[in-house]
């Protein structure tokens, strides 16, 4: 015990130190992020829109219920009278590639 209060008080000496001035007492590690370049939002037609919901087998109710919006979101986006936002529109591209991800992240399941 007391080599972990002795390990923790010198860590906290050194990082005062540091702070107040000596560069000696700390290190530092640059690292590289990557970049990465972010696909725009696709603008989803009203059939598209159907078309994701019923490779994914979901009724207009269970749809909404994935997605966190009501039903008659839904059908008004299916009707063509309203478009998705952002969050909703970037789950269809997901749902788009991988129509097995409702399940796999346990959104979703089969009766």
């Amino acid at each position: 015990m007391d080599n972990q209060f002795d390990s923790m008080l010198k860590g906290l000496t050194q990082a005062v130190e540091y702070v107040q001035g000596d560069e000696t007492k700390g290190r530092s590690k640059t690292v590289e992020l990557k970049k990465i370049e972010v696909v725009p939002l696709k603008d989803y037609s009203k059939e598209e829109l159907k078309q994701i919901r019923l490779q994914n087998r979901l009724t207009q109710k269970n749809f909404a219920e994935c997605l966190g919006v009501s039903q008659k979101t839904v059908e008004s986006w299916e009707r063509g009278r309203n478009k998705p936002s952002g969050a909703s529109i970037r789950m269809f591209q997901i749902m788009e590639k991988d129509i097995h991800i409702l399940e796999e992240c346990g959104i979703a399941k089969q009766a």
